[in-house]
């Protein structure tokens, strides 16, 4: 035969109960104030460049990481690279030079590593 609860122990499940519900809510308002901030356009543009925040970056850094967003994201290059190119056709031997010149030295800054 089961014994039921007295007042006493009902009384401390049920604050039990109320301080776990607590804890379970501000978890949520937590993580809802988390992904509101994530979604802001700051916290978009830190998505993609995490070190966004930080102090400002040569632009070697700034043309290094636009070079490894493009392999991550392929199709960021095709659709610059269509802009660019319906912009400057007439540049189009200038565009080739300076596309080769950061290749020459991206792939040297690779090699020092």
């Amino acid at each position: 035969m089961t014994r039921l609860p007295s007042g006493r122990d009902r009384a401390v499940r049920i604050e039990l109960l109320r301080a776990r519900a607590a804890v379970e809510r501000q978890g949520m308002a937590y993580g809802l104030r988390q992904v509101g901030d994530a979604l802001t356009p700051r916290g978009l543009l830190e998505s993609f460049m995490p070190r966004a925040r930080g102090p400002r970056k040569s632009p070697s850094d700034l043309l290094a990481r636009a070079f490894m967003l493009s392999r991550r994201y392929p199709m960021m290059l095709s659709l610059g690279s269509a802009l660019l190119s319906t912009a400057a056709r007439r540049r189009l031997r200038w565009w080739k030079l300076a596309a080769g010149a950061v290749l020459a030295w991206q792939m040297s800054r690779n090699l020092r590593r």
